[in-house]
């Protein structure tokens, strides 16, 4: 808390971002490393948990104060159900699974996600979501008709009250080992020169970075 108290000297210090990003475990956390207190915030899986500023006090006169999240419509969360939250959010540390993948083969993450491999050699692909999400592998030439067919009862969530868009494409040529993200999902670690094309519902994240593991 030292670090913070010098930080906020003159000012009060505030943790401002969008629903459920954990700013307050993260406000927890530094409170736990720094002193016999544990989890003074009160967190939960389900977005606008914090409903007005908490303020923990600083030696200095000033203090830490936790806000309320931004609702994005951007945001996964903010369109899933209670019920759904519980299959997307992990409750265990992630457990990868690699699958050997070919071109024209095509992995879902239940309705929230889809990865085609477009084009290189046979490779592994590692799926770092929450083990309960339900993850298929199939043809691409098949998927479409697949995700048609499935995605009122395998392929969930997301439900059709969940006013969430289509799912919309997006093509990734890495030039290294990088990760594909699926916003509010997961991510997909893929090899160097190789060409996929991740999906995720109209309007919710979908990037690359290079990978972390």
């Amino acid at each position: 808390m030292a670090f913070l108290a010098k930080k906020g000297e003159k000012k009060d210090i505030y943790f401002v971002g969008t629903t459920n990003v954990g700013k307050s475990t993260l406000i927890n956390a530094i409170i736990n490393m720094n002193s016999d207190l544990k989890d003074v915030i009160t967190t939960s899986k389900f977005p606008g948990t914090t409903l007005d500023e908490i303020k923990i006090p600083l030696s200095n006169g000033h203090y830490l104060i936790d806000t309320p999240g931004i609702l994005n419509a951007n945001q996964l969360a903010s369109h899933l159900s209670g019920k759904e939250l519980e299959v997307v959010e992990p409750k265990k540390p992630l457990k990868p699974a690699t699958y050997q993948l070919l071109p024209g083969q095509t992995i879902f993450l239940a309705g929230l996600g889809r990865f085609d491999y477009v084009d290189g050699p046979s490779s592994g692909f590692t799926i770092y979501v929450a083990r309960d999400l339900y993850v298929h592998r199939t043809k691409t030439e098949n998927a479409d008709t697949f995700y048609e067919k499935h995605k009122d009862d395998l392929l969930l969530p997301p439900s059709k009250d969940d006013c969430l868009g289509p799912l919309k494409g997006q093509t990734f040529s890495p030039k290294e080992k990088s990760d594909i993200l699926f916003g509010g999902v997961g991510f997909i670690t893929t090899p160097a020169n190789v060409v996929v094309k991740a999906y995720t519902p109209e309007g919710i994240g979908l990037g690359i970075r290079r990978a972390l593991i």
